[in-house]
């Protein structure tokens, strides 16, 4: 089935594909095992891909980035995630989730501060809605704030928010007080060292542990008006229109973790001998080949085929939320059958599947869950 998602892609998207790949496996590679064992953000790694080129790619070219396709920004993302999807996460919070949204709705002030220490590799980014009592209903948020003259008076909480410890820049989302609903939601973009600005310690997480994951507290944070993202009381209308984008590169990091699993799975089983011969000869580990592989190109196929629409405007309720459902529930599944595959090697850290596995299994859980995945699908099915 290669040949049918390859012929999705340009010369060009084969270039980047090639080009992010051989820098994951020279810059993340070798560390891989080291930032997930030790819960580090590789920091040089990050400043090194914004000098390749690699964390502004759908960023216009008048805001300091490539202004090339969302296939392009899913390619470098998927080439990351196959290495260490950590990474691919909290650089997709900063090139998607914080430098796309300023730059499709922000100032041009905005624009020439905010994106370039982001995409240079210089600044990380956080994107943050999730609250203690507001995950998949978004809507109950109750960050607020109130208006002070000119200025504007930020005052709540936000939980298991990506980059949060050591992000430079915060992208909040908050209602006005008193608000209910989708009405009232305002972006404000806050500075690391604002007063009243504080971050928590880095979450103990199963998976994605490269990812500094925390806490973020906004106890009164005074900002004047130009700190507003778009439109005051815009805030969820912004969220909206780029969902499916947000459920599409949530399954393309799926679909990297998957790729990896395979990789390895196939490697080990041509190797491992037993009972005289390579265990790859045995039906039933064939059959868990098979269906890895299967699933694998159904998803990448499917994901692939999205981004030129999804460029065009086209809304992708629906098979976005299919995307995502599908290519989780697919990547955990292919790295528990990895795990398995290797037998007791497979659960030794000295393996990386085990790893694989636990990355795999965030994306059934963040950025809306499965569950909530699988409502919006029936929802939208019973309309048409």
């Amino acid at each position: 089935m290669r040949i049918l998602w390859d012929s999705l892609m340009s010369e060009e998207h084969r270039m980047v594909r090639e080009t992010t790949r051989r820098f994951a496996e020279k810059e993340l590679a070798p560390i891989a095992e080291e930032i997930d064992e030790n819960e580090r953000f590789p920091m040089e790694v990050y400043r090194k891909a914004g000098q390749n080129g690699l964390l502004g790619s759908t960023i216009p070219v008048e805001c300091g980035g490539g202004g090339a396709d969302l296939l392009t920004n899913a390619l470098i993302k998927e080439e990351f995630a196959r290495v260490a999807a950590g990474f691919a996460m909290s650089y997709n919070m900063c090139t998607t989730n914080f430098c796309y949204f300023i730059s499709k709705y922000g100032s041009q002030w905005q624009k020439e501060t905010y994106i370039p220490p982001v995409v240079n590799g210089e600044a990380l980014a956080a994107f943050c809605l999730t609250e203690p009592g507001a995950g998949s209903d978004a809507l109950s948020l109750q960050t607020s704030y109130t208006k002070a003259g000119g200025a504007y008076r930020i005052k709540g909480s936000k939980t298991f928010i990506t980059n949060a410890p050591e992000a430079r820049y915060f992208l909040v989302v908050a209602r006005e007080r008193g608000s209910r609903g989708a009405q009232g939601g305002t972006l404000f973009i806050l500075e690391r060292g604002m007063k009243g600005l504080t971050t928590g310690a880095h979450f103990k997480k199963m998976g994605m542990r490269c990812s500094p994951t925390g806490e973020v507290f906004m106890d009164d944070v005074e900002v004047p008006a130009e700190q507003i993202m778009g439109q005051e009381g815009q805030g969820f209308q912004i969220l909206f229109e780029t969902l499916d984008e947000e459920r599409v590169l949530g399954a393309v990091t799926s679909i990297g973790i998957a790729d990896a699993c395979l990789d390895v799975a196939v490697r080990y089983s041509k190797e491992r001998v037993q009972f005289g011969k390579p265990i790859s000869e045995f039906q039933l580990v064939r059959d868990m080949l098979a269906q890895m592989a299967t699933a694998l190109d159904i998803s990448r196929q499917y994901v692939y085929s999205l981004c030129p629409l999804i460029d065009k405007g086209v809304k992708l309720t629906k098979e976005a939320s299919m995307a995502k459902y599908y290519a989780s529930t697919m990547a955990t599944k292919a790295g528990l059958d990895a795990i398995q595959i290797l037998g007791g090697y497979g659960y030794m850290r000295e393996y990386p599947v085990e790893r694989y596995m636990r990355d795999a299994k965030l994306v059934e859980i963040g950025g809306g869950t499965s569950e909530i995945q699988k409502m919006i699908i029936a929802r939208e099915l019973l309309r048409e």
